[in-house]
């Protein structure tokens, strides 16, 4: 049978049974049949539903049966498999039903021996320590990444940087970061001061905005107009402008950041550059800001009056879970006896 068409049954199946998981049993018993006995099938739909808008007690549940599968941290954290929304996305859903996910994800970065599991290296380390910036709170894994902004890999830095600033929120650690060869870690140190405000970080952000890096003057300058600058804005806007192509692209990463009509028109205008490069960055700029505006909060809020269904995560009786061969006009039902792709 060809796999293509099997997986548009089985998203078809799960979707339905997700569907009528509050009210019909058949819903969780198909789930589960499938989770086991069509389990390469099942991952693979229950992380497509997973990276959709929706909640619900069924989605719940593919999360907790997912959280058996050896092979879903490197999934998520894999740069091919999925967008960086569509990770920060999968991980709040885990967290929602493990609190300590973000943890048994971070022992997994660099640096730190646990035979568990194999360490995350590369572009699956950056885009881990990325997505639990965005997702674990607080500095309870301060004492796993702590060491990573020395690492030699130097995109790992960066985002080891930007993690662990935002959460000391020193700027004598700042200052220190900023004394660094590695321009990247350099940017991401003046970036972990967004929001913060008070003499001593205007000062460092002030100065940065004079540095010779093109992204740590971008950083520089989106942190003052976050702290209340009345001239940051223009500065970048009057940047956006500038002969220089560096300082166009940096630029329109920074306006990127900016709320307001005058910085999407800007962004507009940067879209029709001659410098391809400034051109790409504006349109990911825009984009990234209407995704912003979009993000939900953190999800896995059931409804009052939903079912615990960490106790419904047992191991079901072991049935054949079969899909039949394709017919043309055949209903979907739950039970796996038949399906129906066609036109009703």
């Amino acid at each position: 049978m060809d796999m293509g068409f099997v997986h548009k049954i089985v998203d078809r199946l799960l979707e339905r049974a997700l569907e009528e998981f509050d009210n019909n049993p058949l819903a969780l018993q198909f789930i589960r049949r499938l989770s086991i006995e069509g389990s390469d099938l099942f991952f693979d739909a229950a992380m497509r539903h997973l990276k959709g808008s929706r909640e619900s007690n069924g989605h719940r549940m593919l999360a907790i049966l997912l959280l058996k599968r050896d092979r879903l941290q490197d999934e998520i954290v894999n740069p091919r498999a999925g967008s960086r929304e569509d990770a920060i996305e999968l991980v709040r859903r885990f967290l929602a039903v493990d609190p300590s996910f973000d943890v048994k994800l971070a022992r997994r970065l660099p640096g730190r021996s646990y035979s568990s599991a194999e360490s995350l290296t590369g572009l699956s380390a950056a885009r881990a320590l990325d997505v639990l910036d965005h997702t674990s709170r607080g500095r309870r894994l301060l004492p796993i990444v702590g060491h990573l902004p020395q690492s030699s890999d130097p995109k790992l830095s960066s985002k080891a940087t930007l993690f662990v600033g935002r959460r000391v929120q020193s700027p004598a650690w700042v200052v220190q970061q900023l004394k660094r060869p590695e321009q990247r870690v350099r940017a991401s140190a003046v970036e972990s001061l967004w929001g913060l405000n008070g003499p001593e970080v205007l000062r460092i952000l002030e100065g940065c905005a004079g540095d010779r890096n093109n992204r740590v003057v971008g950083n520089a300058l989106v942190g003052l107009h976050l702290a209340g600058s009345p001239d940051a804005a223009g500065e970048i806007l009057g940047m956006s402008r500038q002969a220089a192509d560096s300082r166009r692209l940096t630029a329109a990463w920074a306006l990127g950041q900016l709320k307001g009509e005058p910085f999407a028109h800007r962004l507009t205008e940067l879209m029709r550059d001659e410098n391809p490069a400034v051109r790409g960055m504006a349109l990911r700029s825009s984009l990234s800001a209407r995704r912003l505006e979009l993000l939900r909060p953190a999800v896995g809020q059931l409804r009052p009056e939903a079912t615990p269904l960490e106790a419904m995560a047992v191991e079901p009786e072991s049935t054949r879970l079969a899909l039949p061969a394709p017919q043309a006009g055949i209903s979907l039902r739950l039970d796996g006896r038949a399906y129906h792709l066609g036109p009703p």
